[in-house]
């Protein structure tokens, strides 16, 4: 029973949603039939206004019409005499479609005795006042009519009667006019309600536009823009929220900050003795590979040796990596999505930048038997405003993932050249390339492609897109020139 009792309180959940879905509606919603109510309301008085003004210009004419006749009624002892010529009756039907109707009664010890005029023409109820006119609706022929009604004593001695004299008009042409200033007015009222809709929707829609600035504001921002929202041309009603909503933002600053120094200072922390068993790991190889004639089990301990060595060395670049993810996101105390201020950043030759990790570099290709070449002009300068050391981890890490993940005997290039006012520096391979609906994928923190069995952290492109935004530039993965393999293109401002 209790289910089927809030059974139909469902179907008016989806509505109450839609409302609450839009501040533009709820308000809308709670003006506009207040506006037609009101209208509504203004309609109605209105009519009223017209039908009480309209009955009071006819009843003028009417009562005219009963003095007229009051003033040519004449007494002969006890009989009444009507001298009003009968042109004067005709002119009472003044209207072209109005039909006048008159009688003239006499009252004796309240019985009425008809002296002319339409005798069947309707009586008000009730008692009638000596001397006092009285306007009353009623039926006539079928038609409605109002009447003027008039009881005038007969001032003779020992005459107990009353002359009642009845004037009547049919009331079409009174419900015409009442009828035609109404739909005026009527058409008044709609045109109102339409053009205060028009207004309603356009202040609604121009007062939420600040509201809009800041969705939009917020909608533009990369995920990791922590500047607080600007206050300006924000509504005094809204700056709370915005208010609360920066607090909030600056919170999570802090916190990201925190996370960010505390990665920082572990990734710090961990390259000495990371360096230092790399270091005695390599020793121990050494030795161990020093030997004429290893015993199996020297043998073994070489190749762990030789385990520790490559983890250690897997280890050392996780650690330079977080360290420079660190460095990027600290850098001037903004966000990674945020370009740095030109002013705040030196000028640096990128085509230096890329020459001297082409060097760095080289020894690593030679080791993989690969064919590692450096193209640029010479002569060539591409000043960039960047950091250096930044600049060049971001290009280290896109050479660095060439080598490693391109096969023996595979040809990398990194080249450097000017394209309109950019710096485009461009790191290509024959290896076996990224499908294109992965391009975009492998610029996420610790992504790892299915399949690969390369080492490696998943934290080199999303690094080297970081520090390419924080200095204004892009990094975008295409395909070689050859058809296959990876094209991995930097872009940065010139200065």
């Amino acid at each position: 029973m209790a289910a089927e009792a809030s059974a139909p309180a469902r179907p008016a959940r989806p509505v109450r949603r839609w409302l609450r879905g839009s501040l533009r509606r709820q308000l809308l919603i709670l003006l506009l039939p207040a506006l037609a109510a009101m209208m509504a309301l203004d309609t109605w008085l209105t009519y009223g206004t017209l039908r009480d003004a309209a009955n009071a210009a006819y009843d003028r004419s009417l009562y005219g019409s009963v003095r007229a006749i009051d003033n040519a009624i004449g007494m002969d002892g006890e009989n009444v005499q009507l001298t009003l010529p009968d042109a004067a009756m005709e002119a009472f039907e003044t209207a072209a479609q109005t039909r006048v109707f008159y009688r003239v009664s006499v009252e004796r010890e309240g019985r009425i005795e008809t002296v002319t005029g339409y005798g069947d023409l309707p009586l008000p109820a009730g008692p009638l006042v000596s001397n006092q006119p009285r306007f009353y609706d009623a039926r006539y022929s079928g038609d409605p009519v109002r009447i003027a009604v008039l009881a005038h004593p007969v001032y003779r001695p020992n005459a107990h009667l009353r002359v009642v004299i009845q004037v009547a008009e049919t009331a079409e042409p009174r419900q015409a006019l009442i009828g035609t200033v109404w739909r005026g007015a009527l058409a008044r009222d709609l045109l109102l309600i339409l053009v205060s809709a028009a207004i309603v929707i356009g202040g609604v829609t121009f007062v939420l536009r600040p509201l809009a600035r800041v969705r939009d504001d917020v909608e533009a921002r990369s995920p990791d823009d922590l500047t607080p929202l600007a206050f300006e041309h924000v509504p005094v009603e809204v700056r709370p929220l915005v208010d609360a909503v920066n607090r909030h933002v600056s919170r999570s600053a802090a916190l990201t900050q925190a996370q960010t120094q505390f990665i920082a200072d572990a990734a710090h922390q961990l390259r000495t003795p990371l360096a230092v068993l790399k270091t005695q790991a390599e020793f121990a190889q050494r030795q161990l590979g020093s030997l004429a004639d290893p015993a199996p089990a020297q043998q073994a301990a070489g190749e762990a040796v030789g385990g520790m060595v490559a983890q250690l060395e897997q280890a050392a670049r996780l650690t330079n990596q977080l360290l420079a993810l660190a460095r990027v996101r600290q850098h001037h105390g903004e966000g990674a999505g945020a370009a740095a201020p030109a002013d705040t950043v030196e000028v640096v030759d990128a085509a230096a930048v890329a020459g001297q990790v082409a060097l760095d570099y080289l020894p690593l290709a030679r080791g993989k038997q690969q064919d590692f070449g450096w193209e640029g002009q010479q002569g060539l300068a591409l000043p960039v405003r960047a950091d250096a050391a930044l600049l060049r981890e971001a290009l280290a890490n896109l050479v660095h993932n060439a080598i490693q993940y391109s096969p023996r005997g595979s040809r990398i290039t990194l080249s450097a050249a000017r394209a309109g006012d950019s710096a485009r520096l461009v790191v290509e391979d024959d290896g076996p390339g990224i499908p294109p609906e992965e391009r975009e994928k492998v610029f996420a923190r610790f992504y790892r492609r299915v399949g690969h069995t390369e080492p490696g952290s998943g934290l080199g492109l999303a690094i080297s897109r970081e520090m390419a935004a924080r200095f204004g530039g892009t990094v975008v993965l295409g395909e070689a020139a050859s058809g296959r393999g990876v094209r991995a293109v930097l872009t940065l401002p010139l200065a």
